[in-house]
């Protein structure tokens, strides 16, 4: 019997009211471990059995997991026939959804997603898939979780928040017992067992905390008081069960999350009649033909119980039943690895790593090549041949690679590359200081990037090889990264010309799809936007179709890198999402770090300061950031706090600078030294804005971009601007004074900053109190101070300031208004707001009047919406 849970399964049964009529849930449930999540969900699925298709997925903490396993565990239940042995990603996500929405019964479904913190990235990845999707559904998805381990589980902490504003999600925090709950259980337990000793209910909560799992095995073990830990109470339940029991316990441990039965009727020599003890306590519980501990904390203490050398041995026997079976690589490779196996850890675990980076669970794949390399390490005598050990080196480089462990992934490389050195492999060592060359770019080693690209050039120059003509496509890439127009083009043109030599086949398309990337994106950045997103959707089709995650990722960097710098907002917000959801569904750390900072420079230049900062503060947050991948983020940092007028941006500054100066580039020197200038403008140091513009005058003119040469030579000084190569029109027209033509062009590309900056640099006393009204709606109030500064200089009169109130607020509210928000959210009348607040109804209603419109909606439920994500 549950207790004090009846108001969580009272919003769960609304969720699946709402299911019902169409309107699909996927509910986020956490807590900490043994707070009765399972016990939670159990119930509810069990209560409403009859009128819903109830089905669980496990997702097993005890091993590197296997890609989309839960998955291909509901599949069956969810939509018969759909689980082919060869089936997609794309195939079961399709299954999935189609299922979630058109149930086979009249029945909504309701689904059960256990221990998501152990889930695989692909795993995830689904569960992404149905939260933006699932308010399309006749389904409650039910995602249990805990709360603890969010921030070790990387994918998960993410997932979480890339869902957090999907329509159908919601969430459930399982709090634990309170002290009148352990009363009530340890009262029906003293009535159940008369005869056992006394607990003191006090005691119990003040060292269990009310931890569910806890109270319920002290009390089951028939203490009177709650051990250390509770290692200790799960481990005097298992002494009280026979010899043979135990001996069973320790197989179902070992096994995993989930123990098949035929699997146990094979292991276990005294039969399956050894369990039954232990399911009549309920330590185990049978569901699905498996068998699984009750709780999994139990699960792991019997397992880590076990001596060494009995554990290695039941280990032993497992892999030796499931190898039999043909069971998933990452299964086998997890209980190989656990037996002490270090041949047959190797071949599982690099099948199961390929495996992995198939499904697109780069991270599950890193592990597992990370395993293989451990284990042949220690094996002796003739050992693995030095060219396995290098490609397993080499395999695990990329996937770090592409995880975005840019240091550990150049290690792995370079070891792959002396190996084959001393094999005298050489077209495996030129492709490896080429790859090292990609490397040492994110690392921001410019310099040692194009001596690796040059070394690979050196080794591989001779007949035509794939390997050549990737040496020749990475110096493309790394022309068109300096803005060299010429030099990409005919790096380009020589690689193409070597593809047409290539047979057809997988390395061509590859090679293809990264030469078209560079193209590309030099002629849209050039300005020969038709053709050059021409050659990027190409690459991007390519790349999608043949299933080539990295290259399809860099198409998608580049498409809305490009137009955000073009100030291209409707195409860049759709190549930032698109590309946000394919890179997270894929493990691609590295490039969705990059569309993350892309999208918090977007916000900057369509003026949602909030939206921006909360962007940039995400990227830079992240643990393993490649260096280049800091700078947009720093730079967009630093606008939201300078032009708000806050402290703490002068250090993000100083880093995005000595960046900057490190790559040398003009795609991140360009936007550095603009940040700069827009810094002493807004200090009213017009001089000193342009001194920094004119240091490097001399390198924006040298690239071939007209984008990031106008963002510095408009800070130059009116009539002291040499002759300079073409510039993006508003540039231009500010260039030419003409400062109402720059506004115009500015509000219609949706650039309000820009667009007030025109303005106020004009001189016109009328167009700086335009300015100012505009800053100030974006709330960039340091800006608007300047304008209002350079009013008072010429004796006109200054706009007023909105209040500091207004001002500190992240929504722009008043402290009023800020209340009556509050009161809004928890579905409070406007009478009742004013009864709460102590003012009329009427200044109530306009209180929230004015609130609407500052949130720019129509109805109470969408401002509620609003201000719950804003705040």
């Amino acid at each position: 019997m549950l207790v004090e849970r009846d108001h969580y399964l009272r919003t769960l049964e609304s969720y699946l009211d709402d299911a019902a009529a169409g309107h699909g849930r996927l509910v986020y449930i956490s807590g900490e471990a043994g707070v009765g999540k399972s016990s939670l969900v159990s119930a509810f699925s069990s209560d409403h059995a009859g009128r819903a298709v109830c089905s669980v997925a496990y997702c097993d903490g005890s091993a590197t997991p296997s890609p989309l396993a839960p998955v291909r565990e509901l599949l069956p239940t969810v939509r018969p026939r759909a689980l082919l042995e060869n089936a997609t990603r794309a195939d079961i996500f399709a299954a999935v959804l189609g299922a979630l929405r058109d149930p086979a019964h009249d029945k909504p479904h309701l689904v059960v997603v256990e221990d998501a913190h152990w889930a695989d990235q692909a795993t995830l990845d689904l569960l992404l898939h149905l939260a933006r999707r699932i308010h399309t559904c006749r389904a409650v998805v039910l995602v249990t979780y805990r709360r603890e381990d969010v921030d070790v589980a990387q994918g998960l902490r993410q997932l979480l928040g890339d869902s957090a504003s999907a329509t159908g999600t919601r969430r459930l925090d399982v709090q634990p017992l309170s002290r009148d709950a352990v009363t009530t259980l340890v009262a029906q337990h003293a009535k159940a067992h008369p005869d056992g000793r006394p607990v003191d209910p006090a005691r119990l909560h003040a060292i269990t905390h009310g931890n569910a799992f806890y109270v319920t095995e002290v009390l089951s073990s028939g203490l009177d008081t709650v051990p250390e830990r509770c290692r200790d109470a799960i481990l005097a339940r298992v002494a009280g069960l026979s010899d043979a029991t135990q001996q069973a316990l320790e197989i179902v441990a070992l096994a995993g999350a989930r123990a098949e039965v035929a699997l146990l009727e094979e292991l276990l020599s005294a039969g399956l009649e050894t369990l039954d003890e232990a399911l009549a306590r309920g330590l185990l519980v049978e569901a699905d033909g498996a068998i699984t501990f009750r709780h999994e904390l139990a699960r792991r203490v019997v397992a880590e119980q076990l001596p060494l050398g009995r554990r290695m041995h039941q280990h032993r026997r497992l892999l030796a039943a499931l190898e039999a079976r043909g069971a998933d690589p990452a299964r086998l490779a997890h209980h190989a690895d656990a037996a002490g196996l270090s041949q047959s850890t190797v071949e599982h675990a690099t099948v199961a790593g390929r495996r992995a980076a198939e499904l697109g669970s780069h991270r599950e794949a890193a592990r597992q090549f990370e395993r293989a390399l451990a284990h042949a390490a220690r094996l002796s005598g003739s050992g693995l041949p030095d060219e396995q050990i290098a490609d397993l080196y080499w395999s695990l480089g990329y996937e770090l690679y592409i995880t975005g462990r840019i240091e550990d992934a150049s290690a792995a490389v370079g070891s792959a590359r002396d190996i084959w050195e001393q094999l005298g492999a050489t077209i495996r060592v030129g492709d490896a200081w080429r790859c090292l060359s990609r490397l040492l770019w994110f690392e921001g080693r410019n310099a040692d990037a194009e001596a690796a690209a040059v070394r690979a050039l050196q080794v591989l120059e001779g007949p035509p090889t794939p390997e050549l003509a990737y040496a020749y496509s990475n110096m493309t890439q790394l022309y068109m990264l300096t803005s060299d127009g010429a030099a990409t083009r005919t790096w380009g043109a020589r690689t193409l010309s070597l593809l047409e030599s290539l047979p057809e086949g997988r390395a061509r398309t590859e090679l293809r799809a990264h030469a078209l990337n560079n193209l590309g994106t030099i002629e849209v950045v050039a300005g020969d936007r038709a053709s050059g997103v021409t050659m990027l959707e190409e690459s991007l089709d390519l790349s999608r179709r043949a299933e080539l995650h990295e290259h399809a990722a860099r198409a998608y960097v580049n498409l809305a890198s490009s137009a955000i710098a073009q100030r291209r907002h409707h195409d860049a917000h759709r190549h930032v999402l698109e590309g946000i959801e394919y890179c997270t569904e894929r493990d691609l750390d590295s490039w969705t770090n990059y569309l993350l900072a892309c999208d918090a420079e977007l916000q900057v230049n369509r003026g949602d300061l909030a939206a921006a900062e909360r962007r940039a503060e995400a990227v830079l947050a992240h643990p393993s950031l490649a260096i280049n991948a800091a700078l947009t983020p720093l730079v967009s940092l630093a606008h939201v706090r300078a032009r708000r007028g806050e402290g703490g941006f002068e250090a993000l500054v100083e880093r995005a600078a000595a960046l900057a100066d490190g790559i040398g580039e003009v795609q991140v020197v360009a936007p550095v030294a603009a940040l700069r200038s827009e810094l002493a403008w807004l200090g009213r140091r017009d001089a000193e804005a342009g001194e920094i513009a004119g240091a490097v005058l001399e390198l924006v003119e040298r690239a071939d971009c007209r984008w990031n040469r106008g963002a510095v030579l408009r800070w130059l000084p009116q009539g002291a601007r040499p002759p300079h190569r073409e510039v993006a029109p508003p540039f231009a027209a500010e260039l030419a004074g003409a400062w109402q033509e720059a506004a115009a062009l500015w509000e219609a590309l949706g650039c309000p900053f820009d667009q007030a900056l025109a303005l106020a640099r004009s001189g016109d006393p009328d167009a700086l109190g335009k300015a100012a009204g505009i800053f100030e709606e974006i709330k960039a109030h340091a800006a608007a101070a300047r304008c209002r500064a350079d009013l008072r200089v010429m004796g006109r009169p200054v706009p007023r300031a909105p209040g500091r109130a207004t001002r500190a607020h992240p929504n722009g509210l008043t402290r009023r208004e800020s209340e009556v928000a509050d009161l809004l959210v928890q579905g409070l009348s406007d009478s009742a707001i004013a009864e709460q607040l102590v003012i009329s109804r009427r200044t109530a209603e306009h209180h929230v009047s004015s609130i609407l419109a500052k949130a720019g909606v129509g109805s109470r439920r969408d401002v509620i919406e609003w201000y719950s994500s804003a705040t």
